[in-house]
């Protein structure tokens, strides 16, 4: 009987964040009432406060669990190698990218146009710096880098983040590992070479 009742729980769990994600998407967050997601969802609003205290709880309940997801699935690329070969940016990409499209509407709805929710791109972003300064040295050889370190984690994030944006946005024009091959040699050997276009003095 016990069994029976997790399943209904987990599917009314499912209904709501499910009503919730389409909601964010069709009026933004901020217009959204419990109404709107317990009528979305088939439920009445008793049984939405059974589960959740109000609408920012179901928000960073959700945001909370995806991110957990987003950082185990992240935790497991190696990091033996250079964390910025080729390699590893690839394999970073191609892990987040498959992630999210096992979540599409959930990422849809909070990184998407003019209904996205700031805070969840930002925990994002972080989670993907954190992985990208795994096992950084700060010395190649016998010199340091030519730039600043905190730039370059700023400019790989930001790429990284708008391609993920530029893939969502646009359902997915590309497999996950085509995607993540183009990026990682587009930031190895820059936008021209990687193109195959000569660039002239």
């Amino acid at each position: 009987m016990s069994r029976k009742t997790d399943l209904r729980i987990l599917r009314t769990k499912q209904s709501i964040r499910t009503a919730f994600y389409e909601l964010i998407q069709e009026k933004g967050y901020e217009a959204i009432t419990i109404q709107d997601i317990a009528d979305r969802a088939i439920i009445n609003r008793n049984t939405f406060y059974l589960h959740y205290q109000n609408k920012p709880d179901l928000l960073n309940t959700c945001m909370d669990e995806l991110l957990s997801e987003l950082k185990n699935a992240v935790i497991l690329c190696p990091i033996h190698m250079n964390p910025f070969s080729i390699s590893i940016l690839e394999i970073v990409m191609q892990a987040i990218l498959e992630h999210i499209s096992s979540n599409i509407t959930f990422y849809y709805a909070m990184l998407i146009e003019e209904n996205r929710i700031y805070q969840f791109r930002t925990k994002v972003e972080s989670i993907i710096k954190d992985k990208l300064n795994e096992g950084w040295n700060p010395v190649q050889g016998n010199s340091p880098l030519a730039i600043s370190k905190e730039l370059l984690l700023e400019f790989l994030v930001s790429s990284f983040m708008g391609i993920v944006i530029w893939w969502i946005k646009n359902d997915r024009p590309l497999p996950a590992g085509e995607v993540s091959f183009q990026f990682s040699r587009i930031v190895a050997y820059g936008h021209f070479k990687a193109a195959g276009i000569a660039v002239e003095e």
